[in-house]
């Protein structure tokens, strides 16, 4: 007997070495549990948390998005709902002695598929209990198909492991919520342990998938540490395997791919004398590429307006579409369901590359697809400015007296659309304008007015681009798109001083009957004598809330607060009376008791006591509705696609009638949580303007679309 004690006691000191250093199910319903801490960075108004101004707290049941526990009774929430859009807080681990060897984060998270804007957890490690200082670990993005990308909406475990320079008695684990859009994240199951003393290999790929040999390469990144070979196995369950077939390098020829479906690849480290990593693994859809038949490979004098075709691939659910200019940095413009799609107003003169990369659900071929080649025909003799290289000089003389005469009426070009407020037009009509900023743009502006007469242009778009020249375009710098009729304001605030710029103007609609005249006006003041330094829109449970602030203001009347559905179309909805004038600081607030189920855009209407106005910036707010919807492309030829993002399972109907109300299209909706993609044929309808209606339950979306 004596002589067992001894082992007894090794086999429990190797037992609690093992020990991890924290868990946490958040299943206690005290919160935050013992220990841990809660820093607000950005919270807003903070109703409806469960913690008076903090964003995280614990729920046993998630509803925006519909989640429950991954384990157990409860799970850690970081409230974003409830909050405004930047909000941003830290959730924070007890102090833990990171002494002997080095430890690994791991916690699961709930991953949604919902949404263009991201809210994201970043997780840190910290000598001290704050994020300031602390190294990141990573960041997790909660939309799905955004890196990592995972493959359905869901759970899914991320491991980080933290450096070995933290060694000390006094560490941290900060998870930070980042809110975006406004949609709950949760996470549960954290565990800090000491890392696997045979590390895991990281960041798979898998490329060059023959389809009809059933291969495909896999590589990976080679782990620290003493590494006799590695494994890999291929399985269409995504079930970790229990053996593998050995390989020494870092990179393997996978055999054995079942076709027409997902498989996964796993890889792991052998480090000798049976002492394995945990698998790792890479999904990826085991289809081929898609063959291009139009336009055909080498095609010349296509149309801007092109209908691109492809058959379809067995087994696969969806496809990706990439087009570009430079061959090799083609853009994906989107995933489709179909085998088609129009895309208008494509460059003329130009050499393009394009290829179609097959998916199942959201998981993409690894197969090498070749790009197709097509030259668009050149563009007929039009006014000089239709081209960017052809673009007319602003200047500070151009003021009201002497403004810039501009027309759209003989524009034929077609660039792609940029989103101005939420909202993404379809020119066909695009003219171009350069100008300087000078030392200090702070207060000026062009003002872009529709001329008197039956060949004004209506429903102006302004966008506006840093560039020296046409070929060196930078990202989206500012726009302007308040209205459907009158004037459209760039702020030249919004742009930096001493620098190019170049603007598009044209209008938001798709056709010739909007084409026309307009003329831009250089004003090197304010169009009324007020500054707001600030000015914010955020949820507060069941209402919305307007705040701004002002420095000057100088014979100020007052504030006509403006709310639209669509981005476009403004109603007033209520006034706040002006400081008259003022040269201190002023903060105003007003409330919309009311707002309306979905997006909410909320604008200042600013009068001065002659009645003259001017407009604030856009501010969005989406409040409780089950989905939102995009319609792309509009105008539509043919046919177009809906693409619905859902909050949550709904059934409902989608219709759509011309202005008279007579229905030409109907069809019912049973919609998953997350997004789907509905195609939607208009042939058999004639030009012109039509409704679109999506009713979901109590939620009704409208949006109007034009028939070519």
């Amino acid at each position: 007997m004596k002589k067992k004690l001894p082992l007894l006691f090794i086999a429990l000191l190797c037992i609690f070495s093992l020990k991890a250093q924290l868990t946490e199910s958040f299943d206690a319903t005290t919160f935050p549990p013992t220990g841990w801490t809660i820093a607000t960075i950005s919270a807003g108004d903070g109703s409806g948390s469960g913690i008076p101004g903090s964003n995280w707290d614990r729920v046993t049941a998630g509803t925006f998005p519909t989640a429950t526990p991954h384990t157990g009774a409860g799970m850690a929430r970081y409230n974003s709902y409830d909050f405004d859009p930047t909000s941003k807080a830290d959730l924070i681990s007890p102090v833990m002695d990171f002494a002997g060897v080095p430890k690994r984060l791991s916690f699961w998270m709930y991953r949604s598929a919902t949404y263009i804007d991201q809210d994201s957890l970043t997780v840190y490690v910290n000598t001290a209990s704050t994020a300031t200082g602390g190294v990141l670990l990573g960041k997790i993005i909660r939309v799905i198909n955004s890196a990592p990308v995972v493959p359905a909406v869901g759970w899914y475990q991320y491991t980080f492991d933290i450096p070995a320079s933290f060694t000390g008695a006094s560490n941290y684990i900060i998870f930070r919520g980042n809110g975006e859009f406004g949609l709950d994240m949760f996470i549960d199951d954290i565990v800090v342990a000491n890392q696997p003393t045979c590390k895991s290999p990281s960041a798979i790929s898998v490329s060059n998938f023959n389809y009809g040999a059933n291969t495909t390469t896999a590589t990976w990144t080679v782990p620290t540490g003493t590494i006799v070979g590695y494994q890999w196995a291929v399985n269409t369950t995504g079930t970790t395997p229990a053996s593998g077939t050995p390989v020494t390098g870092a990179t393997v020829n996978v055999s054995g791919i079942t076709p027409n479906v997902v498989n996964y690849v796993y890889i792991r480290t052998d480090c000798g004398g049976g002492d394995f990593s945990t698998w790792v693994s890479k999904s990826f859809a085991a289809v081929p590429c898609a063959t291009l038949t139009a336009p055909l490979n080498g095609a010349v004098s296509v149309p801007q307006d092109q209908v691109f075709s492809w058959p379809a691939v067995t087994g696969a659910t969806g496809y990706q579409f990439f087009l570009g200019d430079i061959p090799g940095s083609e853009v994906n413009i989107g995933s489709l369901t179909g085998t088609s799609t129009p895309v208008p107003g494509i460059l003329p003169g130009t050499t393009y590359s394009w290829y179609i990369l097959p998916l199942i659900g959201t998981v993409s071929s690894p197969a090498a697809c070749t790009s197709g080649t097509f030259t668009t025909a050149v563009e007929p003799t039009t006014t000089p400015n239709n081209i960017c290289s052809g673009a007319i000089s602003i200047t500070a003389a151009n003021t009201l007296v002497n403004p810039v005469q501009g027309t759209t009426l003989n524009a034929t070009m077609s660039d792609f659309s940029d989103d101005c407020y939420g909202d993404i037009a379809a020119p066909d009509d695009d003219v171009w304008f350069e100008f300087t900023t000078n030392a200090s743009p702070t207060g000026g502006t062009l003002i872009i007015t529709p001329t008197s007469g039956a060949d004004s242009i209506t429903d102006i778009v302004a966008v506006v681009y840093p560039g020296t020249d046409c070929n060196n375009l930078g990202a989206l710098a500012t726009c302007a798109d308040a209205g459907t009729f009158g004037s459209e304001v760039i702020q030249l605030n919004k742009l930096l001083p001493n620098t190019h710029y170049f603007m598009r103007v044209y209008s938001w609609d798709y056709g010739n009957s909007e084409k026309g005249a307009f003329t831009v006006e250089a004003s090197l003041g304010n169009t009324l004598p007020i500054r707001i330094t600030k000015f914010t829109a955020q949820r507060a449970t069941a209402v919305n809330v307007l705040k701004w602030t002002t420095e000057m203001e100088l014979n100020t009347d007052h504030f006509e607060v403006e709310r639209s559905s669509d981005g476009r179309n403004f109603i007033a909805i209520g006034q706040v009376a002006a400081a008259r004038n003022s040269n201190t600081v002023r903060n105003y607030t007003f409330t919309d008791i009311h707002p309306l189920k979905g997006n909410n855009y909320y604008r200042l209407r600013i009068f001065d006591k002659d009645n003259t106005f001017k407009l604030s910036d856009i501010r969005r707010i989406r409040n409780e509705g089950i989905a939102d919807i995009s319609v792309y492309p509009n105008p539509v030829r043919d046919r177009f696609t809906v693409s619905i993002n859902a909050d949550k399972a709904a059934i409902g109907q989608l219709s759509i009638t011309d202005i008279s109300g007579k229905t030409v299209y109907t069809r019912s909706l049973k919609l998953a949580q997350g997004n789907t993609i509905l195609p939607v044929d208009l042939n058999h309808v004639s030009t012109g303007s039509y409704i679109l209606k999506i009713q979901l339950n109590d939620d009704l979306i409208v949006q109007k679309i034009n028939k070519l």
